[in-house]
């Protein structure tokens, strides 16, 4: 059962039985319709679209269900980073985990100390993983895997 915070509504907490709720945001629609796929095999709700614009949108019409976006650094228009910014307007407490091809030295950590949860090297080591880790963000407890702060460390590295 997820626990859910009230935005917006000044209400306390609410109380839900429904699976984590990722929003992807990536502009290659094969990767997006694939993640979306795998995501919702491994239980997740999803909303997913192609651009940051977009993803604005959808954030401000469905904030109190998303629990964690899932969002690609380089797209047109908006960028990755300046999404979350406009997201962050409507919620300063949205969760957001990045993915990205860049691997330039630093460019994780910069990512991370802007606010992001955690931060996903393209291609994925590990669809597994990649869910374990959303989950524990989205406030699910996820049993037998390594902790968001080992693998936090790991994407630090």
């Amino acid at each position: 059962m997820n626990t859910l915070l009230c935005r917006g509504c000044g209400a306390g907490l609410l109380l839900a039985q429904s699976p984590p709720c990722v929003l992807i945001v990536d502009d290659e629609d094969t990767l997006r319709v694939i993640l979306t796929r795998e995501l919702r095999k491994r239980g997740f709700d999803v909303y997913s679209t192609g651009s940051g614009a977009e993803a604005v949108e959808m954030y401000c019409r469905s904030s109190t269900r998303i629990d964690v976006v899932l969002m690609d650094v380089n797209m047109p228009g908006m960028s990755g980073p300046d999404t979350l910014d406009s997201i962050r307007d409507v919620d300063p407490f949205v969760r957001c985990c990045f993915m990205t091809a860049d691997d330039r030295p630093g460019r994780h950590a910069a990512l991370l100390a802007s606010g992001a949860a955690a931060v996903f090297g393209k291609p994925f080591a590990s669809v597994k993983e990649l869910c374990e880790t959303l989950k524990q963000i989205a406030g699910e407890t996820f049993g037998e895997s390594d902790s968001l702060v080992e693998r936090s460390a790991k994407w630090r590295s």
